[in-house]
């Protein structure tokens, strides 16, 4: 290899030509490839001295790097940043990102990572390093690693763009860190996890209510209230707040149901005819059933009415007695219930606070 002024001016040359911020994420470049149109097009970018001192028109020396780099002397490479901590610069963080995003493989990717991290040691803001660094550690199996290094891009000045994508990113891992905690019922880390990433993206609205909802299947049900009293609706509804704060008034009150999307369910078990599928509505006091549902069990219909609120307002329904309804293991004798006015796609009826509040068990088991 050369080592005189001339390679080291042709390699100033070649880093400066490539485009400058590539960086990776799951393998797609940080920007356009140096040997694109549109790369073609931009102005060249100035280079500058990798390491040593030298006069405007000299090239300097970079004893040690460029071969390091070039042969792979992964080791011998660390040692040489480590050494030369208050010479580096961005060019060597340019070449560094061109030769290790070429070569990244499983089984260098420790090596690469603590080289990365010897130059970000004296570099800390090289935001495509770190891109390049986040994309090692998954690699290398890594999830919580990797997050917390794109929480570090966020947490520099930057662009829309950079941010986006660092939490484009990072929400991709959140999503496999949360299942597989999820996965193994590990609800203290799941918690503890869920806190943490609220913290770390304090205007996401939406990791604050992902917390609230670990605290609520913690049964810290105080917390999670607390939790919702300061979530707003930047990046969440205020449905889903609204869903959460009734089930964590139904886990209060001991009360156990199977939740669907925003819903939660109750199956009643009515010893004629099959099983109902009740839809709980704690804006009803008095549970009612669909017409199909109650002449389907026999229903005996009471010489009374009773006004109802509907969506085209008020109107009048029929009651009727029913012989028996058995709920989470409760048993329910004689039960007054009222007809509905229409039927309700998919559902048997309406599962009314009369009911609910005799109901005692755990109101967060998954559904099925």
């Amino acid at each position: 290899m050369v080592r005189g002024g001339g390679f080291a001016y042709f390699f100033i040359l070649v880093a400066g030509a490539a485009v400058y911020g590539v960086g990776y994420w799951h393998g797609a470049s940080f920007a356009a490839d140096a040997s694109s149109p549109a790369a073609a097009s931009q102005p060249p970018i100035a280079s500058e001295p990798l390491s040593g001192a030298g006069s405007p028109g000299e090239a300097p020396a970079m004893p040690g790097f460029e071969e390091f780099l070039a042969n792979g002397a992964w080791f011998k490479l660390e040692r040489w940043l480590d050494d030369n901590q208050a010479s580096l610069s961005p060019a060597h963080g340019q070449a560094l990102r061109t030769t290790l995003s070429e070569r990244l493989n499983k089984y260098d990717a420790l090596a690469m990572r603590r080289i990365l991290r010897a130059y970000l040691a004296a570099q800390p803001d090289d935001i495509p390093v770190l891109f390049l660094l986040s994309d090692l550690q998954q690699m290398s199996g890594l999830p919580e690693a990797a997050l917390e290094t794109l929480f570090t891009i966020m947490d520099y000045a930057g662009g829309p763009d950079i941010k986006n994508q660092a939490r484009r990113g990072a929400d991709q891992i959140i999503g496999v860190i949360d299942n597989r905690l999820k996965a193994r019922g590990a609800l203290a880390e799941l918690e503890a996890f869920r806190r943490h990433v609220s913290q770390r993206l304090p205007s996401s609205d939406m990791y604050r209510l992902q917390w609230a909802r670990a605290l609520a299947l913690s049964k810290q049900f105080g917390d999670a209230r607390r939790v919702l009293a300061e979530t707003g609706v930047s990046d969440v509804a205020q449905a889903d707040i609204d869903a959460l704060l009734q089930r964590i008034e139904f886990a209060e009150q001991g009360v156990e149901f199977t939740r669907q999307g925003d819903h939660l369910l109750a199956t009643a078990y009515t010893g004629a005819g099959p099983d109902l599928t009740l839809l709980v509505d704690t804006g009803a006091s008095i549970t009612s059933l669909t017409r199909t549902a109650l002449r389907g069990m026999a229903a005996q219909r009471l010489p009374e009415t009773a006004r109802i609120r509907t969506a085209n307002g008020i109107a009048e329904a029929s009651v009727y007695r029913v012989e028996l309804l058995e709920i989470q293991g409760r048993r329910f004798e004689d039960v007054r219930v009222l007809e509905l006015p229409a039927e309700l796609p998919g559902l048997d009826g309406l599962l009314g606070l009369d009911l609910v509040n005799q109901i005692t068990t755990n109101p967060f088991r998954p559904a099925p």
